[in-house]
């Protein structure tokens, strides 16, 4: 499709549609949408409106960025805006058929994809590491599950256990996984830089967890 011709309005609506359409083929249950209920009023650049989407993936909870994936207004910007989505899977929670998956933005999920989402759309730089497939790791404070110093910690990465990657119509866009750190794992990466990032991600593989967070779980470092 000659997409040079299309308003704003409408790029935005090919690029979300074939985004979905992309998503709800990974997924077993239907995507439905969270509107932005978090955020500082004068938020981060997102390509466009910052949202996300609700689902399961293999019966398990899913979170998913749908926005830092959108064309720029400016034409001379990529149309895939950011080049990636963010995606959130835990066993936590559990969606029941028929119980609104509003109910999601009650759990820490979707503060901790929020911040991680926002964080990202601050940092487009952080966003090209991520796209050559360096792990990154943020810290920050979600009430929810913080530990004794107040900060929680995510490892981001190139999922190896699901499908990586979708194609829109604007063209290949990355999905990235955010895996809740253990408190033991936040203070073991101190120092280590990408190495030790790395070191923790095959850890993680190794011991099962791979892209999935969990509120409670062993640590994977000594």
């Amino acid at each position: 499709m000659n997409t040079t011709a299309l308003s704003y309005a409408d790029k935005l609506e090919l690029a979300a549609g074939s985004r979905q359409q992309a998503l709800q083929q990974l997924f077993d249950y239907p995507l439905f949408s969270l509107t932005s209920l978090m955020g500082p009023v004068d938020g981060p650049d997102w390509p466009s409106d910052a949202a996300w989407l609700v689902s399961k993936l293999e019966g398990e909870a899913c979170l998913i960025s749908d926005g830092l994936s959108d064309p720029w207004v400016e034409p001379d910007r990529p149309q895939t805006g950011l080049g990636l989505e963010v995606l959130l899977v835990s066993s936590d929670f559990q969606l029941v058929e028929g119980e609104s998956a509003m109910v999601m933005a009650d759990t820490w999920m979707f503060p901790m994809i929020a911040e991680i989402s926002h964080t990202l759309a601050c940092y487009p730089r952080l966003c090209s590491k991520l796209l050559a497939a360096e792990p990154l790791s943020l810290r920050f404070n979600i009430e929810h599950i913080k530990d004794g110093r107040g900060l929680v910690g995510a490892l981001l990465h190139q999922p190896r256990d699901m499908v990586s990657q979708i194609d829109t119509e604007f063209g290949p866009v990355q999905l990235i996984a955010a895996t809740l750190l253990t408190g033991k794992e936040l203070s073991w990466l101190v120092g280590k830089g990408e190495e030790g990032r790395r070191q923790l991600l095959e850890r993680l593989y190794d011991a099962g967890v791979g892209c999935r967070s969990l509120g409670r779980r062993a640590s994977v470092v000594e």
